[in-house]
């Protein structure tokens, strides 16, 4: 077994390398360059292969993330805060993960920033914390006029690496004070200070969407019951107990098919099944099938739901007259 162990190790490393273009160690590449060890195009750079041990999830440890820069004033600055739904995962490329596509949707009146950290929690002693990931401390050091927070799809983990993130007390009626809803109400607070200076007192649109469903029990050590039955009622709770509109409240788990979760196959979407199950298509290419991470054509799906709530709340004069106010020059 240790033998297997090493030879997959060396297997692993071997094709890490051998995906180099004689780049120096410390050189910035991008997070779709082969060389960073993980999948996945949040709008980082990697500075370094050798991460420090600091408790930060093994990929994101070496990134060094960023805003997309406005190209004017008037644009509107959307982040796409989440895990590796948002940063990308099974994308066939960039230009295919959610936040890239609802860019497209959008349009040059608004600037898209992917920051998705794999495998991130929303619950601080969880696993693997957003409140720690490099992504976390960008979206908190510059100014934003939407935010659209997705997260609990790792909240959910028990048992892929031998922990258990989801506490108990979160399914009782009085969930809101368990640390998942705890937590999600500092992250709603802390997102409410980072509007431009000018619009401090409003702050942000902020926008809570509830994650995709899962589509086989226990995929990536998930709890199917969590995702699929638990943070879909949750999550529009959390919203109102923060005072966030039930239209914010965006529900990417019935676009991508959470609906008919009573009816999802035992051993979830397979290339066969994806021709008769019309929501296995968010789920599979033209050979895999993956039960956490959307296809190509499933991320587009959450773009478009996305950009339909958003794109109703801009056109409220609300938004419209907090950018009548966007005359602040862009720092160059």
């Amino acid at each position: 077994m240790i033998e297997s162990m090493t030879i997959l190790a060396f297997f692993g490393a071997a094709l890490m390398w051998g995906c180099s273009t004689g780049t120096s160690a410390h050189t910035i590449l991008p997070v779709d360059e082969p060389l960073m060890g993980m999948s996945g195009f949040p709008d980082c750079f990697v500075r370094r292969r050798n991460a420090p041990a600091d408790g930060v999830s093994a990929g994101g440890r070496a990134l060094e993330c960023f805003q997309q820069p406005r190209d004017s004033a008037e644009q509107i600055a959307v982040a796409c805060v989440g895990d590796s739904i948002t940063s990308g995962f099974h994308a066939s490329r960039k230009s295919m993960s959610y936040p890239s596509q609802l860019q497209d949707i959008l349009g040059d009146s608004y600037k898209v920033t992917n920051l998705g950290a794999n495998g991130a929690t929303m619950m601080k002693g969880a696993d693997s914390p957003y409140w720690k990931d490099p992504q976390y401390k960008t979206l908190t050091a510059n100014e934003w006029d939407v935010v659209v927070i997705q997260l609990g799809t790792n909240d959910a983990r028990n048992s892929f690496w031998g922990t258990s993130n989801w506490p108990l007390s979160c399914t009782n009626p009085d969930a809101l004070s368990c640390p998942f809803g705890v937590d999600y109400a500092a992250m709603i607070d802390v997102v409410r200070t980072l509007g431009r200076p000018e619009h401090n007192e409003t702050g942000p649109e902020i926008f809570l969407s509830v994650p995709p469903p899962l589509m086989k029990n226990m995929a990536y050590g998930m709890n199917q019951t969590v995702i699929n039955d638990f943070l879909p009622s949750f999550i529009p709770k959390i919203a109102a107990a923060n005072k966030i509109p039930a239209a914010k409240v965006i529900s990417v788990f019935e676009a991508l098919g959470g609906e008919s979760k009573s009816g999802f196959p035992v051993n979830g979407c397979t290339i066969q099944n994806c021709k008769t199950l019309s929501y296995c298509k968010y789920y599979c290419g033209a050979i895999t099938c993956d039960q956490c991470h959307p296809s190509d054509e499933g991320y587009g799906m959450i773009a478009a739901t996305v950009a339909k709530a958003l794109t109703k709340s801009v056109e409220s004069s609300y938004l419209r007259g907090r950018q009548q106010y966007a005359a602040a020059p862009i720092a160059s």
